[in-house]
C-alpha cells in the first residue's frame, strides 16, 4: 500500500516570532520544521544596564550572601559575564546556593559549569515564591540579578519572609527601531497569521511600536500565543487577541500549544 502522506502540523501557517535573534534560533527551526512559515521580528533586544555599580559592589560582597537567583535566562548571561569580567571565573560561585526559575534557565546555570541548588517548576515568579514558602528566610541575604524593569512581586514577598534582597540590573531590554517599519509592512501584506510572544516586555513593545493606525487595527485581530500567564495577561492589557497559552511555560511548550490549537481549529489559516 502507498504511504499516506501526513502534513506538518503548521503547514502554511505564517507565524511571527518576537523574542531577540539569538534566542529564537531554536525556536525558529522548530517551527519551520513543523512546516510553518516564521517571520522573525525582534521586539526587544538585550543592552547593558545603565552603570553596573551595584552588581560590581554585589559581586566584590559575594560571600556576604547565601542565595543567588536567576529569573531569566538573560540575568544569567548578563550576571556571568560581568562576574567573569571582574573576578576572572566562576569559582567562587560554587560556594552559593543557586536558584533558577524554571529548566530553561537552569540549563544556561549548568553550561557555566553551575549547579542549581533548587529549581522552580513554574517558570515565573511564582514559582521561586513557592520554592522558599516553607523556608525562614530571617538573616539571609538574597542577590536577584535581573532586568532593569521588572515584577517587583518576588523581591517583596522574599523580604516580607524575613530575607535581605538585593535586587541588581544586569541588563536592560529595548525597542530595535528598524522593527517599526517590518511590522507595519507585514500587517499591510496580511502574512502573519499568528503571533508569539514570550514576554510582557515582547508584548508591550510589540503593540507600543506599531504607529499606523490601520496596521494596529489588524494586529490586534490576529491569533495571539503566549508563553505563560504572566505574559497572557499583558498581551489582553494591550489589547491583542489572546487564543493560545503554553501550560508549560517553555519554548517546547510553547511550540506545544500552537500545534494543538492548530489541529483543533483546521480554518485557522486566514
Amino acid at each position: 500500500m502507498p504511504a499516506t502522506y501526513r502534513k506538518p502540523p503548521l503547514q502554511d501557517l505564517s507565524i511571527l516570532v518576537t523574542r531577540p535573534e539569538k534566542q529564537a534560533r531554536k525556536f525558529v527551526q522548530e517551527l519551520e520544521n513543523a512546516g510553518a512559515r516564521t517571520h522573525l521580528l525582534p521586539t526587544i533586544v538585550t543592552v547593558p544596564p545603565p552603570d553596573w555599580l551595584a552588581t560590581d559592589r554585589a559581586i566584590t560582597e559575594l560571600a556576604l550572601y547565601q542565595w543567588l537567583i536567576f529569573s531569566s535566562v538573560n540575568g544569567v548571561e548578563a550576571f556571568l559575564q560581568r562576574f567573569r569580567e571582574k573576578q576572572g571565573d566562576e569559582k567562587s560561585l560554587s560556594q552559593i546556593k543557586i536558584v533558577s526559575v524554571g529548566p530553561e534557565t537552569a540549563r544556561a546555570i549548568q553550561a557555566a559549569g553551575l549547579h542549581c541548588t533548587l529549581i522552580a517548576k513554574e517558570y515565573a515568579a511564582e514559582g521561586l515564591i513557592e520554592l522558599f514558602a516553607d523556608r525562614d528566610l530571617k538573616g539571609h541575604r538574597i542577590l536577584l540579578p535581573r532586568a532593569l524593569k521588572a515584577r517587583e512581586l518576588l523581591p517583596e514577598t522574599l523580604r516580607r519572609q524575613g530575607a535581605e534582597v538585593n535586587v541588581v540590573a544586569v541588563y536592560q531590554t529595548i525597542f530595535p527601531p528598524q522593527s517599526s517599519l517590518l511590522l507595519e509592512e507585514l500587517l499591510r501584506c496580511r502574512k502573519i497569521d499568528i503571533i508569539t510572544l514570550t514576554s510582557a516586555s515582547t508584548a508591550n513593545n510589540l503593540v507600543e511600536n506599531c504607529h499606523h493606525p490601520a496596521a494596529c487595527s489588524r494586529l490586534r485581530k490576529i491569533t495571539t500565543a503566549c508563553i505563560g500567564p504572566i505574559t497572557a495577561a499583558a498581551a489582553t492589557a494591550a489589547g491583542l487577541q489572546v487564543k493560545i497559552v503554553a501550560p508549560d511555560y517553555t519554548s517546547a511548550g510553547l511550540l506545544q500549544a500552537l500545534i494543538d490549537f492548530a489541529a483543533n481549529n483546521p480554518t485557522l489559516k486566514r
